[in-house]
């Protein structure tokens, strides 16, 4: 079990910390400027090509039209690079931008980074936070261990119902 400080986490009800970072196509992509536009769910995941990465992108994506009807960005965040993000991106076919957190300052400032995990340590453990337009979380799923994915049903029904606030 990975030793996380959800007490120095965004919690719900927080401001959620503004960052810019590179999407998987070189694009500068800020938290504060994509909340103005519609609801975030923000997904920290550990590694591009990962097989529980690739089942829950791969959910995601199907369900993709769903979170947009829903006037939710689906965006995840990860510390691979942009080359490797973009080449994910084209083997699952994944209609949402991937952040690359190269360096992890985001990844640590959020207190997502997995320093316990041998694996996994200088990634991002997994995690979800849904932050409405005001730029607040009102959700957020950490997940016992890193190696346990989100159930993205669940993320849809709780982001569908923060978008209708």
């Amino acid at each position: 079990m990975i030793k996380m400080d959800l007490q120095k986490m965004p919690r719900v009800g927080d401001l959620a910390p503004d960052f810019e970072l590179p999407d998987d196509a070189g694009k500068m992509l800020r938290l504060s400027d994509l909340c103005l536009e519609r609801v975030v769910l923000l997904l920290f995941y550990p590694a591009d090509f990962g097989m529980i990465c690739s089942i829950q992108m791969g959910e995601l994506r199907d369900i993709n039209e769903e979170f947009l009807a829903a006037g939710v960005m689906v965006l995840p965040l990860g510390t691979n690079s942009i080359r490797s993000h973009a080449a994910w991106k084209e083997a699952m076919r994944l209609p949402f931008p991937l952040l690359a957190d190269e360096d992890a300052r985001v990844t640590r400032e959020w207190n997502m980074a997995c320093d316990d995990d041998d694996l996994l340590r200088n990634r991002a453990c997994r995690g979800a936070f849904i932050i409405d337009r005001k730029r607040i979380v009102r959700y957020r799923w950490i997940p016992p261990t890193p190696h346990q994915g989100p159930d993205v049903p669940s993320l849809l029904r709780e982001s569908t119902a923060i978008a209708k606030r």
